[in-house]
């Protein structure tokens, strides 16, 4: 049997099964935020959501966050190149720059960046509890940036007596992770801190077969460093305050791009470096009895890039260009418990976003200078209700107000219900809309392409609006030994910003009249026996622009198997295979290529020594499966890992 059969096999089974009760072994009862902004029981909410543990992240020896985030139904991944490459998501088919980024409530997209998205590229997962992603337009809830979902990063809160954690891992490319981690709480006080350090040399980006005339294969070498902390003090049952901090600063050895061959360049000295800095205060409260409990949530990022090539021939490029980017939010959100079985949530949130460049690039004596200076501010108000009918029907209803000061007000809201038929069935539906304004980046940006040609910003781009909804089931089959789950999507998205190559080799962004993205996601969770769990997905997506060509680097067919197996009570083994459909992309000289499609095979083990010690090993892309992420670019062959954590328990 063919990957290509193999993936047809979760969305077959659903239809096939017999009833026996609702949602996945592990998502059975878990609480999840982010799809109404309070604690809400996954089976009572519409919308389609994956939550990934920090027991997932353990088993699996995730480094980061794209590694997490893989075999998620719904979401394709594609990092040019090899770690600290630059990392986008896809979800649902929409555009990078639809997902929108929290941590602790933090929005991490960077204002800087060329269309306002967050580069996945360089997330440690060093102290996470939980990662949850709400698929389908959130903008009632999170605003600009959520077209195609929310993806929400929960760090660790310290608990109980002082904890102290090391862990060290050593593999291929004179790889080395280090983790440190403190935590505990004393009183009314908690408190957790995280040291990580990542250091690979890598291995080329560049692909034999395009490889540049006159260039030579090198490593690309990358450096992570994160600091992260969180302090949380709650004198009475009234009041809480929580403090978070994350500070990240990477260094990554990058190419040049396409030359006049189409193909990629290999060179030796340039470098892409960033800081980034993220910090927020939250002040919690519960008043008049539980009935009013307000947040206050005050947060900032401030992200730093700079991109350095020295030249190594007279024709060469040297580039110094810097980028910053800024956010600042104040958010109060009310929730109200006024009425028996129902939450009503009304919020208010102010947002200034700012991005500037400087400096220049030269293309052996032709120079395109960085000069982009913009800001926004944006005034929000959302009110949502979530009403609980008969503890077995269950809707939220809500509508955002958006007032951006450089483009018109607009009005979104969305509405979900989910209905637990039997005690095995469960139906869900969701409908909203979205609003995305152009990027700062987008309207006024300036920057150099390949070939001495320069992109610049569109002033007069059109906001992005969309409309999307899903209706999906889940079934429990078996005793609750299989559970299955299968969603229908769609959306339209109205005036989609793209970028687009000029007959001079120059770019800039247009508004695409109208883009339909609609798909199927299926998934099944197997407790095969005791010691035996085996989670398969699969997802089908079709995008079509006004001219029927599909969108870029979105696959119509992606599937996962995740194999666990616990032969001791001490030890667990796991295997998965991801398996990614062809697509389309763009050569070096725009043009639209057909790129293959790739299976990849990780295996990793763990072993519980003792209550202290933990040794653990993987191996990726099993097999040294050689395949391009995206055009031009290589990802990494086979890699392998051994390390061990300790704790003070």
């Amino acid at each position: 049997m063919s990957y290509r059969h193999l993936t047809f096999i979760p969305l077959a089974l659903p239809l096939l099964a017999t009833p026996v009760f609702a949602e996945s072994l592990a998502e059975f009862d878990t609480m999840v935020v982010t799809a109404t902004r309070t604690p809400t029981n996954i089976n009572q909410l519409g919308s389609s959501i994956t939550v990934i543990s920090s027991t997932d992240i353990e088993r699996r020896q995730f480094q980061t966050l794209t590694d997490a985030l893989q075999d998620v139904p719904g979401l394709h991944i594609v990092q040019s190149g090899v770690k600290g490459s630059q990392t986008s998501v896809f979800m649902r088919g929409s555009n990078s720059d639809h997902t929108l980024v929290l941590i602790d409530g933090i929005e991490m997209n960077d204002p800087s960046s060329p269309n306002g998205a967050f580069d996945f590229a360089n997330f440690l997962i060093e102290d996470i509890e939980s990662i949850e992603i709400v698929r389908g337009s959130q903008s009632v809830l999170y605003g600009a940036d959520a077209i195609g979902g929310v993806i929400h990063i929960r760090t660790k809160k310290g608990d109980g007596k002082l904890k102290v954690r090391g862990k060290a891992e050593v593999g291929t490319h004179s790889t080395h992770h280090e983790t440190l981690a403190i935590s505990g709480s004393s009183g009314g006080f908690n408190y957790s801190a995280t040291l990580g350090l990542l250091k690979t040399d890598g291995d080329s980006v560049a692909t034999e077969k395009r490889l540049a005339p006159g260039s030579t294969i090198e490593d690309d070498g990358y450096d992570n460093k994160v600091f992260s902390a969180k302090l949380g003090w709650q004198p009475s049952s009234l009041f809480e305050v929580n403090l978070t901090a994350r500070y990240i600063e990477t260094e990554v050895d990058i190419d040049g791009g396409f030359d006049f061959s189409g193909n990629t360049v290999e060179d030796p000295d340039a470098t892409n470096d960033s800081e980034q800095l993220y910090l927020s205060a939250e002040f919690k409260g519960n008043f008049i009895a539980g009935v009013w409990q307000p947040t206050l949530l005050l947060s900032k990022i401030d992200i730093d890039r700079k991109n350095r090539n020295g030249r190594d021939n007279p024709f060469g490029t040297l580039d110094r260009t810097d980028f910053h980017g800024e956010k600042t939010k104040f958010s109060l959100q009310n929730d109200l418990f006024l009425f028996d079985k129902q939450i009503l949530t009304i919020g208010f949130e102010h947002e200034d976003e700012e991005m500037n460049s400087k400096g220049f690039t030269d293309f052996g004596g032709f120079i395109i200078n960085q000069l982009t200076d913009a800001d926004r501010q944006t005034k929000s108000a959302y009110i949502q209700n979530q009403i609980n009918f008969n503890d077995r029907l269950f809707a939220t209803l809500g509508a955002r107000y958006d007032d951006p000061d450089d483009f018109n007000s607009e009005v979104t809201y969305r509405a979900t219900t989910s209905y637990q038929a039997t005690d095995t069935t469960r139906l869900r539906a969701a409908y909203g809309t979205g609003f995305k304004a152009p990027s700062l980046f987008q309207l006024f940006g300036h920057t150099p392409n390949n070939f001495g040609s320069e992109f610049r910003g569109n002033p007069n781009l059109d906001p992005e609006t969309s409309k999307g909804w899903e209706i999906g089931f889940d079934q429990s089959l078996w005793q609750n030994r299989i559970n299955t789950s299968l969603t229908y999507f769609k959306t339209d998205i109205d005036d989609l910003i793209t970028t687009v190559f000029l007959p001079s080799f120059d770019s800039t962004t247009v508004n695409l009249d109208d883009v339909d993205m609609h798909g199927i996601e299926s998934t099944i969770r197997v407790a095969a026996s005791s010691n035996i769990d085996i989670h398969l997905n699969y997802t089908f997506t079709r995008t079509k622009d006004e001219d029927d060509k599909e969108l870029l680097r979105r696959p119509k067919h992606k599937a996962s198997i995740d194999v666990e197996y616990r032969p001791t009570d001490k030890m667990t083994l796991s295997a998965s295979l991801l398996h990614t459909g062809s697509r389309k992309d763009v050569d070096g000289f725009g043009s639209r290529v057909k790129m293959s499609g790739y299976s990849v095979i990780n295996i990793a083990a763990n072993y519980q020594v003792n209550e202290s010690t933990r040794i653990f090993t993987r191996i990726d892309n099993f097999g040294n499966k050689t395949y391009e992420p995206a055009y031009g670019f290589q990802a990494l062959g086979m890699t392998g890992y051994i390390g061990i954590e300790l704790t003070n328990q």
